[in-house]
């Protein structure tokens, strides 16, 4: 009897050891349970803060500059001159340049801003924008979205000339135009996700209020009405599928909501290059504008007539601060 006793409790003894140190053992799972993902942000769903004319949902990463330098030659429709003519202006648009020079900073993980000097057509001016993200997709799922925020302005100092008649004969003057009707301002809902490695997409719901709605025209050194009213809405929308590990094709179309008057909708074809620490962003687009305000509500040409041009955007990051000190 005393044996039994003795063995019986040495058994209780080895089981009550062994449910302790599974206790003990964080990796102990009698069904071998898979453990929860990790939560992680969703990175790289573009390749730069540009899809081609539209804002991405990249971000220029925390203490980085990001040099930006976006060209536009003239539209195809212009046909060919004779090159060795002293006034030759076509040739396919290649004799025909517009371009903005900028740069965009990131203030911190979820800020940058932007500045740039433009210089389209007849237009110059500067422009400058904010960039805030809300909501960053996640690996789980549980932020399905990214989604960001952007607000611009950009202020036209052209200076628009007229010809008055004078007691000396024919005088040049410039138009009065007020600040207020030379800035324009643009806000923007930028909405989006990466599918997979291979394929992201964004929406952008936008407001554009053009302190002029009207044109300059330079044949009767006057303004001439546009059509539509001073605020439009429109939709951007776009897409990235990577082609290889450093190339991808992007697309774009930007529809007015509210009547296009005389202008047309912004559509864009663009291929990404990366090499080391440039991005090349070649396209063919039918917008002259190089910011918010101009490619969005201002394209005079359309596809249908080729007056599509060719134009490129080049990056180049520069860091400022050191990364470890947003850590």
């Amino acid at each position: 009897m005393g044996s039994w006793v003795k063995t019986l409790a040495l058994g209780t003894l080895s089981i009550l050891s062994i449910h302790v140190k599974a206790q003990d053992d964080s990796s102990f799972s009698l069904f071998d349970e898979p453990s929860a993902p990790v939560a992680e942000k969703v990175q790289y769903a573009f390749k730069t803060t540009k899809v081609v004319n539209l804002q991405s949902l990249e971000l220029v990463d925390p203490g980085v500059f990001d040099f930006k330098m976006s060209h536009r030659f003239g539209a195809i429709n212009g046909g060919a001159t004779d090159f060795n003519r002293e006034d030759a202006v076509n040739a396919f648009g290649f004799d025909i340049a517009t371009i903005r020079f900028g740069g965009e900073y990131g203030v911190n993980e979820n800020l940058m801003v932007g500045l740039g000097r433009y210089n389209v057509n007849t237009e110059k001016g500067a422009d400058a924008y904010l960039k805030y993200r809300l909501m960053h997709q996640t690996s789980d799922n549980k932020k399905p979205l990214s989604v960001l925020l952007l607000g611009a302005v950009d202020f036209r100092n052209t200076r628009y000339n007229r010809t008055l008649i004078g007691i000396a004969g024919p005088v040049t003057v410039p138009w009065g135009i007020p600040g207020k009707e030379r800035l324009n301002f643009v806000g923007q809902v930028i909405i989006g996700k990466k599918v997979n490695d291979d394929f992201s997409w964004v929406i952008s719901p936008t407001v554009v209020h053009s302190g002029l709605n009207k044109i300059y025209d330079g044949g009767t050194e006057s303004f001439v009405g546009t059509g539509t009213q001073n605020t439009q809405f429109a939709l951007g929308m776009g897409f990235r599928n990577k082609l290889s590990s450093r190339t991808s094709l992007n697309m774009e179309y930007i529809p007015i909501l509210n009547g296009n008057g005389v202008f047309y909708n912004s559509f864009s074809v663009g291929l990404d290059v990366e090499t080391g620490g440039h991005v090349f962003q070649f396209d063919f687009t039918n917008s002259v504008g190089l910011n918010e305000s101009m490619f969005i509500t201002r394209t005079f040409d359309r596809w249908g007539t080729a007056g599509v041009r060719l134009g490129f955007n080049l990056h180049r990051v520069f860091t400022v601060v050191d990364p470890s000190h947003f850590q």
